[in-house]
């Protein structure tokens, strides 16, 4: 097929030029109808805001543009069917997991996975149980889940139904192990779902990881907007084999997604296919090797330590930067200095500092490190206390009880730390990266806490009302409920 092709955007363009009067939604009529102190900022992409009018397509029943963007799509990702989404990657971990598993499905998932994962995992109402992830021992990044804690899980619950896999995370860590555990996962009769939302650009070839899509995934979600040049909420879906049916999936994608979907995001992610799959080979060397001269840059001020790959263990997106401050300053700390400068990281842990970089050879790298060259001005070499947490699970958990038991359950304020041995009613959710560290359902643990004061030390942001007041939602037991 040629990807060159944008037929949404095309559809788009044309339906901008031939209609005179619009007597349909949207209200804001291409445009013509706005707060003018906002018109000139949003005048552009209204007129591409368009429903499902004339030739534009159906997203839930496509017979023209949106069918041949999608088929388009699926050509270069070279799955069975791959489709948009418009609710983003949080949308595709609700679908991968409604569509491949049943009520009561014993399902294995790594224990760092998004809350979209956890949330898909109670609205299906399966039994999960969460396989850890080994933690890179120098930079304190979790890697991946090994073989043999996947093995020990098949067999103590060999009627697993499906494996949830997080690739890469969102720190661009791409652990090795993720092929043989499908292989795995396969052979013990198990659907393979991968949470690839920060890797779509992953067939672009070495240096950057494989995709799990060439690893034989079964369901793969793409975050389309966090690498590629798509809007915020553009999504892909992949359906990879023919073990999950293909009809399944598009039932709960309707069930799930707005009815009026977004033409705009629709034609964005149409272009970023297109942006893909036609970037030829020297624009790609160029942007590697703008990178890599930042990247040596970053390293030559002696104050910082770049995240590099361990070829036996984990590979790392090249366009992932993941910076670890050498001086007794933690990641939030000097991210609050960058965003002084006007340079506004990804995101910030207590240990790091995540750059995510564009696919594009026109970045001002040198700029940006004369800014953090002077953010880490008069800083001396020295190790802060947020180096000495290492953040292990246990390799495999379960939950105190099922996702029904606790529906029925009330739920109450509890001190931080009188918490102990209760059941935690809310996940706890340092955001971002948005990867709870207590769970919904889990029996809270004196590490639990560890882990939350060590957060709240740093100075991270929970998605908690509670958290920074000292307490947690706990479940009441059936007596104090009644």
């Amino acid at each position: 097929m040629d990807q060159h092709q944008t037929p949404v955007y095309d559809a788009l363009i044309r339906y901008g030029r031939d209609q005179a009067y619009s007597f349909h939604v949207p209200g804001h009529k291409d445009g013509l109808v706005f707060p003018e102190k906002a018109l000139l900022s949003f005048q552009s992409i209204l007129a591409l805001d368009a429903t499902e009018v004339a030739d534009l397509d159906d997203l839930y029943h496509p017979e023209g543009v949106l069918r041949e963007a999608e088929q388009l799509l699926t050509n270069y990702y070279g799955s069975r069917m791959s489709c948009f989404l418009v609710n983003g990657s949080t949308v595709g971990n609700l679908i991968m997991v409604l569509a491949a598993c049943a009520p009561g499905d014993v399902v294995l998932v790594q224990r760092n996975s998004h809350k979209s994962v956890f949330n898909a995992l109670k609205l299906a109402d399966v039994r999960p149980v969460f396989l850890a992830p080994s933690v890179d021992t120098r930079s304190g990044l979790a890697t991946g889940i090994e073989p043999q804690t996947f093995s020990e899980a098949l067999r103590r619950f060999p009627d697993a139904k499906a494996l949830i896999l997080t690739y890469p995370s969102y720190y661009g860590v791409a652990p090795c192990t993720v092929r043989r555990l499908i292989v795995q996962a396969h052979e013990a009769g198990m659907n393979v779902l991968v949470d690839e939302a920060h890797g779509p650009h992953f067939r672009m070839g070495a240096p950057v990881p494989p995709s799990s899509l060439d690893m034989g995934a079964d369901l793969v979600v793409h975050s389309a907007h966090k690498m590629l040049p798509a809007m915020t909420m553009g999504a892909y879906l992949h359906v990879n084999s023919t073990r999950i049916s293909i009809e399944k999936v598009k039932m709960v994608r309707e069930m799930l997604q707005s009815s009026s979907p977004s033409y705009p995001i629709m034609a964005s992610l149409d272009l970023a296919r297109a942006f893909m799959a036609t970037m030829d080979s020297e624009f790609f060397a160029d942007v590697l090797n703008r990178r890599d001269a930042f990247v040596e840059a970053l390293k030559s001020m002696n104050l910082l330590t770049v995240l590099e790959a361990d070829p036996e263990h984990f590979l790392v997106d090249p366009f992932k930067i993941v910076l670890q401050p050498e001086t007794r300053v933690s990641g939030f700390e000097l991210q609050s200095r960058f965003i002084q400068l006007g340079l506004y990281p990804e995101m910030a842990d207590p240990r790091h500092i995540l750059l995510t970089l564009g696919l594009s050879d026109s970045i001002n790298y040198q700029n940006a490190v004369r800014k953090i060259e002077k953010a880490l001005a008069h800083q001396m070499p020295g190790q802060s206390e947020v180096r000495t947490l290492i953040t292990e699970f246990p390799p495999i958990t379960m939950l105190a009880d099922s996702y029904r038991h606790f529906k029925n359950l009330a739920s109450s304020w509890s001190a931080l730390d009188q918490a102990v041995g209760a059941i935690a009613a809310e996940p706890v959710v340092p955001y971002p990266p948005g990867i709870p560290i207590v769970l919904g359902g889990e029996r809270i643990t004196e590490r639990s806490l560890e882990l939350i004061h060590f957060w709240q030390r740093a100075g991270a942001t929970f998605q908690n009302e509670g958290i920074h007041q000292g307490k947690i939602k706990v479940y009441q037991s059936r007596e104090q409920s009644a």
